[in-house]
């Protein structure tokens, strides 16, 4: 192999390495579950991190470190006249590349568990009812100027 091939070999691999471990900036989120069914999405939002959410006018507000208020449209299946609905953080683990996160009801005990793009950013979330008799869970992480923010409906299986 000419010298030139191998540089341009080497810089390939480089960018696939690179690229390999960034995370999306948008992706779909399922949560598994025994007696849950768990769905929703995750993007980028354009903040250096996340400090801290709110709802606000009826949308959800994330604050970054320097008091920045990033406005995002809930999903349309969220009910903001239901908030609180009962869902706690028990575990959190890092495996594969990933951030694992288990959620668990307060009275019921059903839990599920998702997969979000790996960050050691502490995790802000909330729920909410949705419209449809289900609830709704919202959350965001980010530092770095790499944030998320998600959202996923959570229903019983029938």
């Amino acid at each position: 192999m000419t010298n030139r091939r191998v540089w341009l070999l080497s810089v390939h691999i480089l960018l696939l390495a690179a690229c390999a471990g960034a995370a999306a900036d948008r992706g779909p989120l399922t949560g598994s579950s025994k007696t849950l069914t768990v769905r929703g999405e995750y993007s980028a939002v354009a903040l250096d991190e996340v400090a801290g959410i709110a709802l606000q006018d009826g949308k959800l507000a994330l604050r970054d470190s320097e008091k920045k208020i990033a406005l995002i449209d809930l999903p349309p299946v969220a009910d903001t006249t239901k908030p609180g609905r009962g869902w706690s953080l028990v575990t959190e683990a890092a495996a594969n590349g990933h951030r694992m996160v288990t959620f668990t009801h307060e009275t019921t005990l059903d839990d599920f568990t998702l997969d979000l793009p790996a960050s050691d950013a502490p995790l802000r979330y909330g729920s909410l009812g949705g419209k449809s008799g289900d609830d709704v869970l919202v959350l965001a992480w980010g530092e770095k100027s790499k944030s998320f923010w998600g959202w996923v409906t959570i229903q019983r299986r029938k």
